[in-house]
């Protein structure tokens, strides 16, 4: 067991959980924005993505996505699946708007739709992410750590009862198990950065959603469709093609340019207010 990896795992569950609470804590002191908006966010995500969409893509991903050969069969169904998810998703966002702000008046306003992706965004990494980290870490320990949890590649082998080249599933679970056993620092980390820099597409994306609502106009949530889309296949495509350096560097120039969506949705908003705590 590498004790630079563990704490890496334990750094990236800190800045999992706290940065979206830390943004969230301070943009709350500032605009006094209410937290029902926090919760509705945080309700599209359950609703739309968590105990929908999620399984179901897992689902299909495993029935149907299994049974697809060749690289450009797997590149066209990673296309499809996330479209579907950035529909839905998104779809999921209008609906928040459409349904959930009119239950106690809550206006489409540059100050309330922040809120609402931040709730949307934190649920996500909150729960969903460092939840997968935290087991991640545990499997970790128990693979390459010593004492009456710890197990090798060998023990799981033999309790199987196969060898890697008799079963097919044997083969790929050492595969997986053995990948992870060999976890690096690196990878913890980056799994933070990740989430560090998803939180202004959250946002973003909530915010183009409420402009295709407040203007009439369909081709702010295509945009948000098309933005989000893009994200989710260039980001973890570069990570398999060209390493998660490269994929984090891109993916902080998409997360530059949320921001700088943010901001211009902010100056074209006539009821922006920034209180001082």
């Amino acid at each position: 067991m590498r004790v630079a990896t563990v704490l890496a795992f334990i750094l990236s569950l800190i800045l999992q959980v706290g940065f979206p609470l830390a943004v969230t804590l301070l943009y709350r002191r500032r605009t006094r924005a209410p937290w029902m908006l926090f919760v509705y966010g945080m309700i599209v995500f359950g609703l739309f993505q968590l105990f929908t969409w999620l399984p179901l893509s897992v689902y299909l991903d495993t029935v149907v996505g299994g049974r697809i050969t060749g690289e450009w069969g797997a590149f066209a169904w990673l296309l499809a699946l996330a479209f579907c998810t950035s529909l839905i998703e998104e779809a999921g966002r209008w609906w928040g708007y459409r349904v959930l702000f009119p239950r106690e008046g809550h206006g489409l306003t540059w100050r309330h739709g922040v809120m609402y992706g931040l709730g949307h965004g934190s649920l996500e990494t909150l729960l969903l992410i460092s939840g997968l980290t935290f087991v991640y870490m545990i499997a970790y320990l128990v693979l390459s750590g010593s004492g009456p949890l710890a197990i090798s590649i060998e023990d799981v082998t033999r309790a199987l009862d196969l060898s890697a080249e008799a079963s097919n599933g044997a083969a790929a679970l050492v595969a997986v198990l053995s990948d992870l056993a060999a976890t690096t620092w690196v990878q913890p980390l980056t799994v933070a950065i990740d989430r560090i820099l998803a939180l202004p597409h959250q946002v973003a994306w909530a915010l183009l959603v409420m402009q295709s609502i407040l203007s009439r106009q369909k081709r702010w949530f295509a945009f948000a469709v098309l933005y989000h889309w893009s994200v989710a296949v260039i980001v973890p495509g570069l990570a398999r093609m060209g390493g998660f350096a490269l994929a984090e560097g891109v993916n902080l120039v998409f997360a530059l340019f949320s921001l700088w969506l943010i901001l211009r949705f902010r100056d074209m908003d006539p009821q922006h207010v920034t209180l001082e705590a």
